[in-house]
Order: structure tokens, then sequence, then C-alpha cells
């Protein structure tokens, strides 16, 4: 007789109706399912709706988060458990966009291409190449911090128009470059589910407008007057003499390929204390921004110290020494950004093992 494998899956879905609703909310479902199913997504949001007909969500152009992964509904289910597990939070693409659970406002898509649709050098062929962009609009991380970003996926746009006719390189250059909402605003990671990464498209804008000759430089003088301001004020370092059952958070950040050194890393905060998990454990922070726009990297800075410190964590530990440098440097300007102080002790790979011995 063949036994069927069952996969028990934890749903937190998100719930919000803009008629009825003052705050947004979740709530939580349990599935089991068989492991070699057919399933896709869209097939747990159904059975979350069987639960409760509160539950809403568009049969049009089905796109949402999972885990803070973009995903469209017709991915399959089996690589989206393979890949994020079987405890999924499920969100719209745009929690302050929502107005009936994942169903969004999504007229701010083709608002932020008219602001190269006006170039002279648009075509038809640029509409359709940002209409399947979608995702990636959504996907862009700035929107956490500035609602009126351009989006990643304009700036994608923009590489392209400038592959379609170098001729229109200055003006689509301008373009992006506004002082508030464009390209400095952006830290680009690719958060769409088995999606493009367009990483090298972005740089390769980075190194054309350093060559631009009208580049707009007030952003950075803005930002630089706020960092000058800061220099002087100092944070009182948080010294901590044992390890020993403190509660440990770890900070790898983005691809970071060392593997069997994060793991005993892992395993050894595990032994001699409590591990404390959160969500931008993996994440760039503010990193590429510093030293084009601090302001922004400061609030990206301050969103991972305060989620580790929020959780719990006593000690934030750094695998990389480049990454503990910065942000044990810029405690003091983040602690102002963000308006409260982040009572977390921060330490490098290095000081973790001698604390070891």
């Amino acid at each position: 007789m063949i036994f069927n494998k069952h996969i028990e899956l934890t749903i937190k879905a998100f719930f919000f109706n803009a008629k009825t609703d003052y705050l947004p909310y979740y709530k939580n479902f349990s599935f089991t399912i068989e492991e070699k199913n057919s399933l896709i997504i869209k097939d747990i949001l159904v059975m979350i709706k069987k639960q409760n007909p509160f539950f809403s969500y568009s049969d049009i152009d089905l796109l949402f988060k999972v885990n803070n992964q973009v995903v469209r509904g017709g991915e399959k289910l089996s690589r989206i458990i393979e890949k994020l597990g079987t405890n999924l939070t499920i969100d719209p693409v745009s929690t302050y966009r929502s107005v009936n659970g994942l169903i969004i406002d999504n007229h701010d898509f083709i608002h932020k291409y008219r602001r190269l649709f006006s170039c002279a050098y648009a075509k038809k062929e640029c509409l359709s190449y940002y209409m399947d962009l979608y995702p990636q609009h959504y996907a862009s991380e700035t929107f956490e911090y500035n609602k009126n970003y351009i989006g990643d996926a304009i700036l994608i746009l923009a590489k392209k128009m400038i592959e379609y006719n170098s001729k229109c390189k200055d003006e689509v250059l301008n373009a992006i470059n506004d002082e508030y909402n464009g390209i400095n605003q952006c830290e680009y990671q690719n958060n769409v589910f088995d999606g493009k990464d367009y990483y090298s498209d972005i740089e390769w804008l980075r190194e054309e407008l350093k060559k631009y000759k009208k580049v707009k430089n007030s952003s950075r003088s803005i930002c630089s007057k706020l960092r000058s301001y800061c220099l002087n004020k100092k944070r009182k370092t948080i010294k901590i003499d044992t390890l020993n059952g403190k509660n440990i958070a770890f900070y790898t950040g983005y691809n970071n390929t060392n593997t069997k050194d994060l793991m005993k890393t892992y395993t050894t905060i595990i032994k001699i204390g409590k591990y404390i998990p959160f969500s931008m454990s993996k994440r760039t922070a503010g990193q590429t921004l510093i030293d084009i726009n601090p302001s922004m990297a400061y609030k990206k800075a301050g969103k991972l110290l305060l989620e580790a410190f929020d959780s719990g964590a006593e000690v934030l530990v750094f695998a990389r020494d480049e990454d503990y440098d910065l942000f044990s440097s810029i405690i003091a300007n983040v602690e102002i950004e963000v308006g409260r102080p982040i009572s977390l002790a921060l330490i490098s790979m290095s000081e973790f093992k001698e604390k070891l011995l």
C-alpha cells in the first residue's frame, strides 16, 4: 500500500476593508495538503475564502506577497513551499494601497510611467515593456520608506529606453534623477519570486549618471547637512561581558554565501543563548546608499536594528566586518533619524568568537 506524505501549511492572511476597517489585521489558517499535488498558490486563497468570506483577492492580474516575495496567482505551491517553507504570510503587494484585502488601488503604476511617457522618444514598445514590469514595480522595497518613489520598474524601463535609442539618454537620465524620489532612493533587491534580477541594470544607470553633466546634487547636499549635524553626536557603546544566556540576533547581510561559517555561528548561538530570528537578517539595509543618500540609509538601517531589538534581541552579531564597522559608526545618526534609542549591543564576528574563548 502506498501512503501519500502530507504537508501541514500554516497561513497568516491579511484582512482589511477600507470601507469598514480602521486598521488592517491578520487571521491564521491551517491546511493539510498532499506532498504530490498540482496546486497553485491561488488555490490557497480559495481555501481561505471558503473558511472566511471576508477574505478578498482579485481574479484579474492576481499579484500579492508571500513572505515578502511578490508572487503571481499561478505560481506552483510546491515551488513556493520549497523556497519559502510551510509557514506563509500572505499580504497585498502594497498594504498602503490596499482597498479590500489583497485588492489594491494600482493607479500609481501608470501614473509613474507618465514621468517617462512625456519623453519624445517613448514608443509603444516602451509601454508594453513597462506593463510586463508590474511585479517589479510593487516589489520595490523603497516604497516602504518613500511612498512617492518612482519605482524600480521605471528605472528598469529607463535602461531599456536608452538601449532603444541612445539619443534619449540625457532626457531619460534627467527624468529618473529626481532629487527626492529618483534613483538615489533605490537600494535594489530582487523581491519577485523566481523573478529576473535587475541589479546590473540599475547599477549601469548609476554609472551613467556619474557621467551626466547635469546631474542634480541637491539631494546629496541636503543629506550631507543632516549627516554633518549628526557627526558630533555620540552614542554610548553598549558593552557585554558574556554571551551566555543572552538573546542573540545574527545579521548575515544580502547574498552571503559563506554557508559553512554561518551555520556554525547559528549552532553556537543556540548552544550559549537564545537565537532571535528577524526578517531583515538577510537584507541589505542602507549600505549602498550611505554615500549618495545618507538619510535613506539611516532609515533602512534603523528598520533593521529596531526589528532585531523589538524581536527581543539584546545582542546583534554581524557576519561581515564591513557591516559591523558601518552600523556601529552610524548608529547615533540612525537613532536621530528614527526618533528613538536602540538599546542593542552590536558586535563583530571576531568579537563574537573572542567571547566564546
